[in-house]
């Protein structure tokens, strides 16, 4: 099936279930309700997550002979998209949602034989071959970058923006790579996302929804299972580390917040606001203009990535590591900054 009738069957079924589906949405509670941490005005139907797993339905019934690769990874992807509904509808704990993901992992592995087997050459050195650690490594990879997704899912459009964004790494790293990789079912996820931001972003109090947990966590599976074939399978000249490029800002974001978490004690799944929206937020960006700063942020790093593995190849994962750094040290300063402001009186008579 050539790339427009993937695009238009994409953004067709997604567009028709989000408005078929919001009133059932809304009927049976399926919605997303204002909280201390949800500062949304009213009930927002969580459907968007479903008209893009639909869209993928329908592109398979339409698909006869899809990659025996592809349907074990559907399959799974499904799996998790259930589960996620579930947890919309009725939250779940922290240990079933994990088990579950991880469940999905190993019989990815074991259905497809796809495993992260190499890191490639991370600091101009010999290839890092992981042996037996490929399939443990592999689980925290798809598990990381699974609820990656899922956590930046925290402002109007951002998860969906930062999957267009990998979508489009892929889809131009496969193209460098000059190897037809059968990468169609990308192409619906993409286009089914469209409609979803539209609503998401301005559909306002009679059309607007969210994408929920089912939308993120299968999005999310997706990519990245994606990213191993496309970094481990041996007709592609593609660098692990490309990899990264392509999901640059869910990945700095989940480890940083995770990574504080734990210093302080808490779990690494305790909610907080202390994602890179939350704080932008703070420091005065809009909730649009937090979207619009991450995702150019996103698009000039998966840009910089290109350039740095076609020309400088060597250079890759170290000018990851320097930008994470950076991270770090500018999200220092501004919790430097804010506790000053906090603890300074107010000049205010």
């Amino acid at each position: 099936m050539s790339s427009l009738p993937v695009i238009i069957i994409g953004f067709t079924v997604a567009f028709a279930s989000l408005l078929v589906l919001r009133p059932f949405a809304v009927a049976i509670g399926l919605v997303d309700r204002p909280s201390a941490r949800k500062l949304h005005s009213g009930s927002v139907p969580l459907i968007g997550g479903i008209a893009v797993f639909l869209s993928v339905v329908v592109y398979v019934f339409l698909t006869p002979n899809l990659s025996h690769k592809v349907l074990p990874l559907l399959a799974t992807g499904s799996v998790l998209f259930l589960m996620g509904a579930i947890d919309d509808y009725r939250p779940l704990g922290v240990r079933t949602r994990v088990g579950v993901q991880v469940s999905c992992a190993l019989l990815m592995v074991w259905m497809t034989g796809i495993k992260i087997d190499s890191l490639g050459s991370l600091f101009g050195s010999s290839n890092i071959e992981l042996g037996l650690l490929a399939v443990p490594f592999t689980v925290l990879a798809v598990v990381g970058v699974t609820n990656a997704f899922n956590l930046i899912d925290g402002i109007d459009g951002l998860a969906g923006s930062m999957a267009l964004i990998a979508i489009m790494g892929i889809l131009v790293f496969q193209s460098q790579s000059g190897v037809q990789a059968g990468y169609e079912y990308l192409l619906v996820l993409g286009a089914a996302l469209i409609p979803y931001l539209i609503l998401n972003l301005w559909g306002g109090p009679r059309f607007k929804v969210f994408m929920g947990d089912a939308g993120s966590l299968f999005i999310g599976f997706i990519i990245v299972w994606t990213l191993i074939h496309q970094t481990q399978t041996a007709a592609f000249s593609i660098s692990p580390t490309s990899a990264l490029w392509c999901v640059a800002i869910p990945i700095i974001d989940t480890v940083g917040v995770m990574s504080r978490r734990v210093l302080k004690g808490d779990s690494p799944f305790k909610p907080d606001r202390n994602h890179l929206h939350h704080i932008l937020m703070r420091a005065g960006f809009s909730s649009f203009g937090s979207l619009v700063f991450l995702v150019s942020v996103s698009g000039l790093l998966l840009l910089l990535g290109l350039f740095i593995e076609a020309y400088l190849p060597l250079f890759s994962f170290p000018a990851f590591l320097i930008v994470f750094a950076v991270y770090v040290l500018m999200l220092r300063k501004a919790w430097k900054v804010q506790k000053f402001l906090k603890s300074s009186p107010s000049t205010l008579e």
